[in-house]
C-alpha cells in the first residue's frame, strides 16, 4: 500500500477548494489513502453533510 503524504493531501484539497469557489459549490472535501484511511478533510459552511 502506497501512503499519501499529508503535503500531497493538502495540494489536493486546495485544488478542490479552488474549482469548488470557480463554480460557486461550497464542499467538504477528503483526501484518502489507498486502504480508505482519510489523511485530511476540509468542511465548508453551507456544504452538504451526506453519505455517498
Amino acid at each position: 500500500m502506497s501512503a499519501v503524504k499529508l503535503e500531497d493531501a493538502r495540494r489536493v484539497i486546495a485544488a478542490a477548494e479552488k474549482k469548488a469557489k470557480e463554480i460557486g459549490q461550497p464542499m467538504n472535501i477528503a483526501v484518502a489513502d489507498e486502504g480508505g484511511n482519510i489523511v485530511a478533510h476540509v468542511h465548508r459552511v453551507r456544504a452538504l453533510l451526506g453519505a455517498c
